[in-house]
């Protein structure tokens, strides 16, 4: 999102607050998976262009706490997912166990 012509994230990162306009998001699932040491770990599965680090803030911000993310992780986008994904070491094997030719440049 960008104000003023600037990426919000960059005046952000200045230390230039910001007050973004509300947008329209749609949160098909929201689920708490763990609260250990005044840290709250969720699942969430959203619209495109939704803040993650804006829900976090906001989340925060209700319960009169505070809220920031300390680790984010995209775990599906569109048809893609972690769940259907190769590691490194399972992409070599399959290399090296296919029938394909594998043409070598000079």
């Amino acid at each position: 999102k960008k104000v003023n012509g600037k990426k919000a994230y960059d005046l952000s990162r200045k230390g230039i607050e910001v007050e973004l306009k509300p947008k329209k998001i749609n949160i098909s699932k929201f689920e708490i998976t763990g609260f250990e040491d005044n840290k709250l770990s969720f699942v969430i599965a959203c619209s495109k262009g939704t803040y993650i680090r804006s829900i976090a803030h906001d989340l925060g911000k209700n319960l009169n706490s505070g809220g920031h993310l300390s680790v984010l992780r995209r775990e599906q986008i569109g048809d893609f997912s972690l769940k259907n994904s190769f590691t490194v070491e399972e992409w070599i094997e399959k290399i090296d166990n296919s029938d394909v030719p594998i043409i070598e440049s000079n």
